[in-house]
């Protein structure tokens, strides 16, 4: 388990480690210790196990589908930019999603209001797909607000 160096001879010597079995709780230490920024973030959503974290998941992964096929389509019988203007929306459209969601969890925990902070999302899609050649404004606003139909399909079923 420790690499031990000889000064004198500067040669490595690793000791075997062919019976050698980590706990399962140093492992995860590790790799907790290891995860930085988005990575983090994805770790501790999945490590709770309550509703309202399974409920978002749930949500994120039906609108990302729902994105995925109509962005296809569209791309398929619209063209590239069109159906490539509807994913960018519908990934901002998660974006806000998530912010969102991140800002109700913390209601009367930490804050007594909603945060504005999502509400930039769209004005950068709207800035970014204006500015942008590749992209288009309408297709990227309809890809936007995929997360409702996603909202409304979830809620729909029994």
């Amino acid at each position: 388990m420790f690499t031990s160096v000889d000064s004198n001879r500067k040669k490595l010597e690793h000791p075997s480690n062919e019976n050698v079995q980590f706990p399962q709780s140093l492992n995860n230490s590790i790799i907790k210790e290891s995860n930085s920024g988005i990575a983090n973030q994805i770790d501790k959503l999945l490590s709770q196990n309550d509703e309202y974290t399974k409920l978002q998941l749930t949500i994120f992964g039906i609108t990302f589908i729902v994105s995925i096929l109509l962005a296809s389509i569209t791309g398929i019988f619209l063209g590239f930019t069109f159906g490539f203007s509807i994913f960018i929306g519908a990934i901002a459209g998660i974006f806000y999603l998530r912010l969102l969601a991140k800002s109700i969890g913390k209601l009367g925990k930490e804050s007594s209001g909603v945060s504005k902070l999502q509400l930039l999302v769209p004005v950068c899609l709207f800035i970014f797909a204006s500015k942008l050649g590749s992209l288009d404004i309408f297709p990227a606003m309809i890809g936007f607000f995929i997360y409702k139909p996603s909202l409304i399909l979830y809620f729909s079923r029994s």
